[in-house]
């Protein structure tokens, strides 16, 4: 072989070495950092959570070979990011994850479903079940379509979307799913595995809309008692599961056992989150709820005022989400007779109301009655006419005459004519309210 040649063929080799030595540094670094990354993921540190698959995602992106790479990193960093309340940049790392996914493996294949259903949690978080439920069908369908009897990942699929329906109230949907999924987990893990705390906990959620309390009550402890011994007692998901037991003692007015477990789980989220979480705002609305149960208002008023900030960040100043609170806030300031404030509150929410919802919303109709009813307690008789009359229209068009929404309004409408004089009408009122109450 001519000199030449000889040391072209050398350099060839070198060059290649070169590329094969670089390219398994960059997997080597990918590897370092994204299985820190996880870790600390689990462990609930998210901002090195976020800095390790950051740098993961970075060492992928040196390597065109690495995508499958990239998209695993991307898909962590997304959850993470969800997490954390960053959506904008949790919806991007899903969708770059898609697209790699979808053109290395295909569109069902089990990779694919994965990012769906990590999709699906974050329109989840934000309340969005629209967008939800069809990202978790699909993800189901492919899981399913791929195995010849459920596995770990099918489970997730089946308990999220078991939670789904117990939220949007399609029990019957969400009771062969969340069964499903505990006896898949059951079977494939330990009994005090955390992801078998998981559906205890969406079962208790389930079964406690059925009126059996002590069999909720008994699953919520359960799942407490698994997440306070695997994650540890400073862990957003023992925050999660210890809010379940919480709610269900609120739901039955059992306030002195919910109010010190909320006030925990405000304490650990504040630690992990920060203040402006969506999480943390969840947790300051339903301490401000049972501070206004017991009629402690003047305490509720900060939990609430601090919730509308986070809402504010994470939906927007204008955003209806907004008007729930709101609302509370404003009965507050009425039941402290700050009648101005409780004013200024409810035109706030219905103002987000009219800008963001149908206007023949029940939530609407619920903000327009009770500004009419303010009125009517501060002896406002002729500004609270219009708002009570537009809020029975509203009420009677969406929940129906005998709706005990519609009755209240009913109520409190005809006892204003009365004050404006105008009996016939408020006797003819009262006459539906009879005929609605015999309805129910």
């Amino acid at each position: 072989m001519p000199a030449s040649r000889l040391l072209q063929w050398h350099l060839g080799w070198a060059a290649a070495f070169c590329l094969v030595a670089a390219m398994l540094q960059a997997q080597e670094a990918w590897e370092r950092d994204h299985e820190a990354g996880a870790k600390a993921a689990k462990a609930a540190h998210f901002v090195e959570a976020e800095g390790l698959l950051l740098r993961s995602a970075d060492e992928a992106r040196k390597t065109a070979t690495a995508a499958p790479l990239l998209a695993r990193s991307l898909l962590d960093l997304g959850e993470v990011y969800r997490s954390e309340g960053k959506y904008a940049p949790a919806q991007s790392c899903y969708a770059e994850a898609l697209q790699i996914y979808t053109r290395q493996y295909g569109a069902d294949s089990p990779q694919a479903a994965e990012v769906l259903n990590g999709q699906a949690e974050l329109y989840k978080t934000l309340n969005d079940y629209v967008q939800a439920e069809p990202l978790l069908l699909k993800a189901l369908e492919t899981r399913q379509k791929k195995l010849s009897q459920p596995d770990l990942a099918t489970a997730q699929t089946q308990n999220d979307l078991g939670e789904l329906y117990t939220a949007t109230g399609a029990y019957d949907k969400a009771a062969p799913l969340l069964q499903t999924a505990l006896e898949t987990r059951k079977r494939l893990l330990a009994a005090d595995h955390e992801k078998v705390a998981q559906t205890l906990q969406a079962l208790a959620n389930l079964i406690k809309q059925t009126g059996k309390a002590a069999e909720a009550e008994n699953l919520f402890r359960q799942a407490v008692s698994i997440y306070g011994k695997t994650v540890g007692g400073e862990h957003p998901d023992y925050a999660n599961a210890l809010e379940g037991l919480a709610l269900f003692y609120s739901a039955r007015h059992q306030y002195d056992l919910a109010e010190p477990l909320l006030a925990r789980i405000l304490e650990i989220r504040e630690k992990v989150f920060g203040p402006d979480h969506h999480d943390v705002g969840v947790s300051l609305d339903a301490l401000g709820l049972i501070k206004f149960y017991q009629h402690h208002c003047a305490e509720a008023v900060p939990l609430y005022l601090r919730a509308l900030i986070t809402w504010g960040k994470i939906y927007g100043e204008e955003n209806p989400w907004l008007s729930a609170d709101l609302s509370n806030l404003a009965k507050c300031y009425e039941y402290m007779e700050d009648f101005a404030a409780a004013e200024f509150t409810l035109r706030r929410a219905i103002r987000n109301d009219e800008k963001g919802l149908p206007p023949d919303s029940p939530d609407l109709g619920s903000d327009l009655h009770n500004l009419g009813s303010l009125y009517f307690t501060m002896r406002h008789y002729q500004k609270a006419a219009p708002l009570l009359r537009r809020a029975l229209d509203i009420r009677t068009k969406a929940l129906g005459l005998n709706d005990r929404d519609t009755i209240q309004t009913l109520e409190t409408y005809a006892n204003l004519l009365y004050f404006l004089h105008r009996d016939a009408e408020a006797k003819e009122l009262e006459s539906k309210v009879k005929f609605g109450q015999k309805s129910q």
